[in-house]
């Protein structure tokens, strides 16, 4: 029922062509800045991402390096791909056939990847041979896992990609015909699978605040039953931070054994990508305020989101909370690497966007100069202002949806 609501959905919603004048209306009741053409700096700062897509394709397989010079990728980064893609041909940047083009090699070569146990895709891949690796791109038979989140990211890309060119639609719904879909789910809710070692993996829920929202909008769209796991006010508190309070995970380390983290990326994504409902954007205006609080309190400019690192711990989640503990970025598995905090630069263009006040401007202004000839760097270092020089395809893909966004509003057109 699922892969069937997917094919209808991508197909009645489809426009033709891009509007030639921003056509956006913003949800009813949310306010928000209106739609506006690119201004000439602008133009450049899109320009300046989709090089990084230019750079990085493989030529034979069509998908983008996950870090710059790195021929591995996830399902989370193909998804971003194919939403810069069709923000860089919305926005004039690339042609139809180019962008087509592009879209018929990724679709292709997703469609041939070996399956995690022969269900979904797994975590990582090699952009060169397609084959299944682990996050060292070391190659793996057997793979390392699934991980719903990062499905529904390309999921999300491939709604928006097929839904601006129709005749790909039959292509993508071969390919996620391959795919079980419903092991996603577990009553209401995403589940994930992860393979360490010679262990047999355990399904696990997955998703924390904000992350499983976005994903489960995705899933919404394509029929699955995760209608819980869209909601936030099930899993939803507020961490007392001085004189504000901020949104945090009923779910911590000690009721579910991973820490929640909450950070400014998938609130940002399921604005640019879908648009907000008003629930999600009365807690993403929290998330952005706490962060404009912390710099009139301190005097340090706040952009809090995940991001790679050049060098170690190569990457970090520069968090609004973890847990129970405010302003603290850590690694995946949780450890405390604050010395590190970065202000980025992919959550900067998102809440100049999204807001396009004073302080989002601000905050775009201490990025524009990150750029290189292979695209945008992640951000800069909190502690002395140096940059962060290490390029990567979602830094990217989010600089463009983000610009897409001031100028058509969210990528996906209900």
């Amino acid at each position: 029922m699922a892969l069937l609501r997917f094919l209808l959905v991508v197909g009645v919603m489809l426009l033709p062509s891009p509007p030639a004048q921003p056509q956006w209306k913003t949800l009813t009741g949310l306010g928000g800045p209106v739609p506006e053409i690119l201004t000439p700096e602008e133009i450049q700062f899109a320009r300046t991402a989709w090089q990084y897509f230019v750079v990085n394709e493989n030529p034979e397989t069509g998908l983008v390096s996950a870090v710059n010079n790195f021929p591995s990728t996830t399902l989370w980064d193909e998804g971003g791909y194919l939403l810069a893609m069709t923000a860089a041909y919305r926005l004039g940047l690339i042609t139809r056939k180019e962008a087509s083009a592009r879209l018929s090699r990724v679709l292709d070569s997703l469609a041939r990847i070996p399956l995690f146990r022969g269900q979904l895709p797994n975590k990582v891949y090699n952009t060169k041979t397609l084959k299944m690796t682990d996050y060292t791109n070391k190659v793996t038979e057997t793979g390392v896992g699934w991980s719903a989140l990062d499905i529904m990211r390309l999921v999300s890309g491939m709604l928006v990609a097929t839904q601006e060119f129709p005749e790909h639609q039959v292509l993508a719904q071969h390919l996620i015909n391959r795919w079980e879909l419903p092991l996603l789910v577990n009553a209401g809710r995403f589940q994930g699978i992860a393979v360490r070692g010679k262990a047999q993996g355990q399904l696990v829920q997955e998703g924390r605040i904000g992350y499983e929202q976005y994903a489960g909008q995705i899933g919404l769209l394509v029929g699955l039953p995760v209608k819980l796991a869209a909601q936030y006010g099930p899993i939803l508190r507020h961490q007392k931070y001085r004189d504000i309070l901020i949104p945090g995970d009923i779910r911590t380390k000690s009721t579910h054994g991973v820490s929640s983290v909450t950070t400014s990326e998938p609130f940002l994504l399921e604005a640019l990508e879908v648009g907000w409902t008003e629930e999600a954007h009365l807690v993403a205006s929290a998330v952005y305020a706490a962060q404009f609080y912390r710099w009139r309190e301190t005097g340090t400019l706040t952009s809090l989101s995940e991001d790679h690192i050049k060098g170690k711990p190569y990457f970090a989640y520069n968090a609004l909370l973890v847990d129970y503990t405010a302003f603290v970025s850590v690694t995946a598995k949780r450890v405390d690497v604050s010395a590190k905090r970065g202000f980025s630069t992919k959550a900067s263009f998102g809440w100049w966007a999204l807001m396009r006040d004073p302080y989002s401007k601000q905050l775009l202004d201490a990025v524009k100069h990150l750029q290189s000839e292979r695209g945008w760097y992640a951000g800069l270092f909190e502690a002395d202002g140096s940059p962060n020089e290490i390029l990567t395809l979602n830094t990217n893909a989010v600089v463009l949806e983000a610009l897409h966004y001031k100028v058509f509003g969210p990528l996906y057109r209900r």
